[in-house]
């Protein structure tokens, strides 16, 4: 979707008053940003003024047990990549970027290779946005979250190879774990599964329901999520001060091939020991906190706790603006506090390390715990979310308002503290997620019972105030540096006349200031990605979630879920679709029954097919190709390699009533062409 705009001499004495040069935001490839105003300047200076800049004790952590820096090596894409960072400092904080993120920008630019945990324990960080864990076994290595992307990951294991100790004149991989089923700890599993120094038979685990949440976060929402992920990661962004400066888990994400070598193993049990190769691990399973489907370990020979994602040098998402579902942070503290009494506050460990961020190590050389006050300080802003949000909600307060109230009440000993920082989850949209986890998105005032759809709400407030005064109300409050307020009065303009060039030039010009004064990273992108859409007019291709490998490892009973989510409600009605069917995968023995009904669709796994009016009859190999686009199933029909039995025109029927979604529709409106 393309829209060229022609700057009117308000928009561009609009440009001037920042002292920019008026840019041709026709299209993405051209461009660029505007300065910082002098209100955010002040506001970032401000903010500079109050961080702890004393405490560096991350970056000793960061650049601790550096075995070798990537260099030149392509393991270091990434890195190189955000070049533009090698002289980030905290004496020249750009004015564009909120000081507290580029602090953390510069703490993830500052690792870059392999660096030694302990004696044994390895990671490679700096190579991706998550980090890959090595456990030396008796006759090779372990790998533990093999990064986002085949390309990533196969040249990390590469350059590890070069720089870690051959066991019996090779480098075997004896096993691999996913700690849970986000694509950063998955998606370049095949670039170590196909490295040639995968063993024979060796086992890849993951925890309980490990493919089951992941086709559920990817495949039914999926689309709808790819175009979301584009606002939270700022996907037409450049690398530079007013784009992206950081990642929050990590410095970015590596470019290449999301892949998954699906898990031979799912542990079930709450807990278990597993033996790879002469090593144990303990491995636990904390679902419902960070994902859904997650596993800790704990190594005794080396005297490690892999917390997986439960820790970070950061306050994580409780919600997520991609969308995926809204976390449990008390469940979050519970795992937290465990995992501290039982490992950490008993002696039994001498360094955590995680997905994410450096690992915290007890300096022996005191009789202080730094581990445990590392880890009570995570738990307890997760408590502290949630406790005081729904303390706050049972005094009334609502779900719009928690957010702003609880950034007014965080304790001093938070805001001391580097890691409990809204990096990649805010203190504000972390509270309304815990309100809305217990009480739902309605804050029972009537007017929002039944709300006006957004351009009618819109259009409401400025036909009751005029255009004209509500354009002059939020320039006003632009020029007094009070952002939020315009965005407030130019959004309802702009949902009520989208093609107005004016309203969305200055839309556009408040978002991209409270980006550039945002710590959160996913606020920052977002604004910033409203921003250039507002500006260009064009919306770009949504991130693929759901993957080759992805897909074929999708339960059928999830894709005909997605079926029924594609099912066109008046399509449906209009054709009067009323009938049952079966699913037959003679390759696996699984049937699926299905009925469509009063516009709906529903199916179950059954073990056996009642009477039905149709039966697809086709192997899950083949599903999966139909799925992928790779064939057709008239094509199937006609070689023979699958098959209908009963009434094969209610799939034409069925298939003249679904939608197909693109991820190119609008969050902001777009100009009418």
């Amino acid at each position: 979707m393309k829209t060229r705009f022609i700057p009117s001499v308000l928009s561009l004495a609009v440009m001037a008053s920042f002292g920019a040069v008026a840019n041709d935001y026709a299209s993405i490839d051209t461009y660029e940003g505007k300065p910082a105003s002098k209100f955010t300047e002040s506001a970032n200076t401000a903010v500079a003024k109050i961080l702890p800049w004393e405490d560096t004790s991350a970056f000793e952590r960061t650049t601790r047990g550096l075995i070798a820096e990537f260099g030149t090596h392509e393991a270091g894409e990434l890195k190189n990549r955000f070049e533009y960072m090698a002289d980030m400092s905290v004496d020249d904080l750009p004015p564009s970027v909120n000081p507290s993120i580029w602090r953390q920008g510069m703490l993830n630019y500052a690792a870059g290779g392999l660096y030694q945990v302990t004696d044994g324990v390895y990671q490679i960080r700096g190579a991706d946005l998550s980090n890959m864990t090595i456990y030396r076994t008796d006759n090779g290595y372990v790998i533990h979250d093999p990064l986002l992307s085949r390309q990533a990951s196969a040249a990390s294991w590469e350059f590890a190879k070069q720089h870690l100790p051959a066991i019996n004149g090779e480098h075997k991989i004896t096993g691999m774990i996913y700690s849970h089923m986000h694509a950063d700890h998955f998606g370049g599993s095949r670039g170590v599964y196909e490295s040639g120094d995968f063993a024979e038979g060796a086992e890849i685990y993951a925890p309980k329901d490990f493919i089951k949440e992941l086709a559920d976060e990817n495949v039914i929402a999926g689309t709808a999520m790819g175009r979301r992920a584009n606002y939270q990661y700022g996907t037409t962004l450049d690398t530079n001060t007013k784009g992206i400066v950081d990642n929050a888990l990590g410095l970015g994400a590596s470019r290449g091939e999301v892949t998954l070598v699906a898990p031979t193993i799912e542990i079930q049990e709450r807990e278990k020991v597993i033996n790879i190769d002469g090593l144990d691990f303990h491995v636990i399973n904390m679902p419902g906190a960070e994902a859904p489907a997650e596993i800790v370990l704990y190594v005794p020979q080396y005297r490690s706790l892999n917390t997986a994602e439960l820790t970070y040098d950061g306050m994580h998402n409780i919600y997520t603006f991609r969308g995926a579902k809204v976390r449990d942070s008390l469940v979050w503290t519970k795992y937290l506090t465990e995992l501290k009494m039982r490992f950490v506050d008993s002696g039994l460990v001498d360094n955590i390390h995680a997905a994410h961020s450096a690992p915290v190590w007890n300096d022996a050389n005191t009789d202080v715990n730094e581990i445990s006050e590392y880890m009570t300080l995570q738990r307890d802003n997760y408590g502290f979310i949630h406790n005081q949000s729904m303390r706050l909600a049972n005094h009334g307060v609502t779900i719009h308002d928690v957010g702003r109230q609880i950034e007014e009440i965080v304790p001093q000993s938070q805001i001391d503290t580097w890691h409990t920082n809204g990096y990649h989850g805010s203190y504000s949209h972390n509270a309304r997620a815990v309100v809305n986890l217990y009480l739902g998105y309605h804050d029972m005032n009537p007017v929002n019972t039944n709300p006006l759809q957004t351009k009618d709400q819109s259009c409401v407030y400025v036909n009751a105030a005029g255009a004209e005064v509500m354009y002059k109300a939020g320039m006003a409050h632009f020029n007094a540096g009070e952002y939020q307020e315009a965005s407030q009065l130019f959004n309802d303009l702009v949902q009520c006349d989208p093609s107005n060039i004016n309203y969305r030039f200055a839309l556009a010009d408040s978002f991209e200031q409270q980006g550039y004064q945002s710590e959160t990273m996913a606020w920052r992108n977002s604004y910033l990605q409203g921003a250039v859409e507002l500006r260009t007019g064009e919306i770009q291709e949504s991130i693929k979630l759901a993957s080759s490998d992805v897909i074929a490892n999708t339960p059928t009973g999830m894709f005909l879920d997605f079926i029924a989510v594609s099912l066109n409600a008046p399509k449906a009605e209009a054709a009067d679709l009323n009938f049952n069917f079966g699913v037959y995968h003679p390759d696996l023995e699984e049937r699926y029954y299905g009925e469509v009904s009063n516009a709906n669709m529903s199916n179950i796994e059954v073990d056996e097919l009642p009477n039905v009016d149709f039966e697809l009859i086709i192997h899950k190999s083949d599903f999966t190709k139909v799925v992928l686009g790779e064939t057709t199933l008239e094509a199937l029909f006609k070689s023979g390699q699958a098959g209908v039995k009963g009434d094969a025109s209610l799939l034409g029927q069925l298939a003249g009533a679904l939608d197909k979604f693109d991820g190119m529709f609008e969050i902001l409106p777009m100009p009418s062409k």
